[in-house]
């Protein structure tokens, strides 16, 4: 099966909790995936148009409280098996990372240790900010009533960011501790 459009997919995965805007659809990926997944803003509309062109999605024209028009997108049954043929294909393939702290750490031979120290405490001080953020996610979540059953889909995904978080913890001890000794010397 080829590569299918990730935006596509994540729209279609977005609409099928009910219809909404290009702005819900907006907000929704700000408060939810965009720990690790972004999307361009600028595609989200182009998009929308072409799934109801492709017939995965439908519009409907409506004001909205200020008069202004607004486009709400539904996902038609069409566009939720294509949700489903994309979940249940078995091939997804990984990217690679492209991470600017490894490279630069990487060819860091010719600067003085300390430069590099600063470089993976300044990474410790973001891993946790994002590990805060991560436990209000998850307080947030834990603390829902009446969660629909994608919450415990929700966590799981939540729970690969947490772990994913303390093995970098763990590993920028590691290398503080041999970058401490190497400036020692």
């Amino acid at each position: 099966m080829a590569r299918p459009n990730r935006t596509k997919v994540a729209l279609l995965g977005f609409l099928s909790w009910g219809p909404m805007s290009g702005y819900d659809v907006r907000k929704l990926i700000d408060g939810s995936i965009s720990n690790f997944w972004s999307e361009s803003y600028g595609r989200i509309y182009p998009m929308l148009a072409q799934l109801v062109d492709e017939g995965l999605a439908s519009v409907e024209k409506t004001e909205s409280d200020g008069g202004r028009p607004r486009n709400i997108y539904s996902l038609t049954d069409a566009g939720r098996s294509a949700l489903r043929e994309w979940t249940e294909d078995p091939t997804a393939p990984s990217q690679l990372p492209r991470d600017e702290r490894l490279l630069k750490l990487f060819f860091s031979a010719g600067v003085p240790p300390e430069t590099t120290i600063e470089l993976i405490e300044r990474f410790v001080v973001e891993l946790k900010e994002t590990q805060e953020h991560y436990a209000q996610i998850r307080a947030q979540l834990e603390a829902a009533k009446d969660a629909p059953l994608d919450q415990r889909y929700w966590l799981m995904t939540l729970r690969y960011g947490e772990t994913q978080r303390e093995a970098e913890l763990a590993w920028c001890e590691e290398v503080l501790a041999e970058l401490r000794a190497m400036a020692s010397d």
